[in-house]
C-alpha cells in the first residue's frame, strides 16, 4: 500500500533498510486504523467474495456432474485462490473507497463489484482456453469484457466515482489483458512473440507505474483516446480469435493467422507508445520540460 506522506520519508531517507522498515510499520498501522474505523467496508467486501466463491462452486459442479472432474477441480480452486489473493489485496486498500468529495463509504458499490468480477472470472477463462474449450471461454470473456463496460458507465451515470475503483479498474485491466494473452499463447492460438509482446507491454505498464510512485512522486494517469481505442480493438480482436478457434474449418483456417499478425503488430506498436509516453510524462513530471500538447494534457500528475 502507497501512502504518499511515509513515501515522502522514505525518499528522503533514500530507501533506507532502516527507512524501509518503518515503512512498513507505519503502513500497517494505517491499515489497521482504517479497518477498524471502517468495518462495514470489511463486512461488504467479504459478502461479495464469499458470494462470488459460492457461485464459483456451483459452476464447477455442474462441470463435475456434466463433464469432467478434474477440469472441475482446477476452475474452482485457481478461481478460489484468485477469490482470496484478490480481496485480500483489495482490504489492504479499503481506505480509498471513498467518493469524489473524499467521504468514506461503508460498502462496495456496483461498479466496483463488476470490476473484481472480471477478475474473478479470469482464472476459469484462462483453463477453458488452455483446455480448448473455446466456446465457454468465450462466453465468459463476453461476459468480462461486458462488465468492463457497465462499471465505468455506472459510476458516472449513477455518480458512484470512488477512488478505489479509479486505481482498481486500470490494474484490473492491466492484468486481465496480460493473463488473457498469456492464456491464448498457451492454447497455441497466439504465436509466442504475440505473447512476449503483450508481457514486455504491460510489464513497462505496472512496473513504470510503480517506480514513479515509489522514486517520483504520485501520479494518476487517465486514459488517451487512442488507449481507449487500442483496448476496445485488442478486445475484439481476442474474442474474434477465441470464436474461430471454436469454429475450426476452412474460415479459421484462413482468418487465425491473419488475426495472430494483427495483434501482434497493435501489441508491438502500443510498446512503443507505452514507453515513449512514459518517458516523456517523467521528464514533465520530473520539471525538465514544461507540459505541452494534447498527450499531456490527457495525463494528470501529482496528488488530486
Amino acid at each position: 500500500m502507497f501512502i504518499e506522506e511515509y513515501l515522502q520519508d522514505l525518499r528522503r531517507e533514500r530507501f533506507t533498510p532502516a527507512a524501509g522498515l518503518l515503512y512498513l510499520r507505519r503502513a500497517s498501522a494505517r491499515v489497521r486504523e482504517c479497518l477498524v474505523a471502517n468495518p462495514g467496508a470489511v463486512r461488504s467486501l467479504w459478502s461479495l467474495g464469499l458470494l462470488f466463491f459460492a457461485c464459483a462452486f456451483v459452476g464447477a459442479a455442474g462441470v463435475a456432474l456434466a463433464d469432467d472432474r478434474h477440469l472441475a477441480y482446477a476452475l474452482f480452486g485457481w478461481t478460489a485462490l484468485g477469490i482470496l489473493l484478490t480481496f485480500g489485496l483489495v482490504t489492504l486498500h479499503l481506505d480509498l473507497l471513498r467518493d469524489a468529495g473524499g467521504y468514506r463509504l461503508s460498502a462496495v458499490n456496483l461498479p466496483i463489484a463488476l470490476t473484481l468480477l472480471r477478475v474473478t472470472l479470469l482464472p476459469a477463462i484462462v483453463i477453458f482456453l488452455t483446455r480448448h474449450r473455446y466456446p465457454a471461454a468465450l462466453g465468459l470473456f463476453l461476459a468480462a469484457a461486458l462488465s468492463d463496460v457497465l462499471d465505468g458507465w455506472l459510476a458516472r451515470r449513477s455518480n458512484q466515482v470512488t477512488q478505489l475503483g479509479t486505481v482498481l479498474d486500470p490494474i484490473v485491466d492491466i492484468v486481465f489483458n496480460l493473463t488473457l494473452v498469456l492464456g491464448l499463447t498457451r492454447a497455441g492460438l497466439l504465436p509466442p512473440w504475440v505473447g512476449a509482446a503483450a508481457a514486455l507491454r504491460y510489464g513497462i505498464l505496472l512496473a513504470g507505474g510503480i517506480y514513479l510512485y515509489l522514486f517520483v512522486g504520485p501520479v494518476r494517469i487517465r486514459p488517451t483516446l487512442f488507449g481507449r481505442l487500442t483496448g476496445v480493438v485488442m478486445a475484439a480482436l481476442m474474442a474474434f480469435l477465441v470464436m474461430l478457434g471454436a469454429l475450426q474449418g476452412h474460415a479459421a483456417e484462413r482468418l487465425v493467422p491473419l488475426t495472430q499478425v494483427a495483434l501482434g503488430v497493435l501489441m508491438s506498436a502500443t510498446v512503443v507508445h507505452v514507453v515513449a509516453l512514459g518517458w516523456y510524462n517523467l521528464r514533465v513530471l520530473s520539471g525538465e520540460v514544461a507540459a505541452r500538447g494534447r498527450v499531456v494534457g490527457d495525463v494528470r500528475w501529482g496528488a488530486r
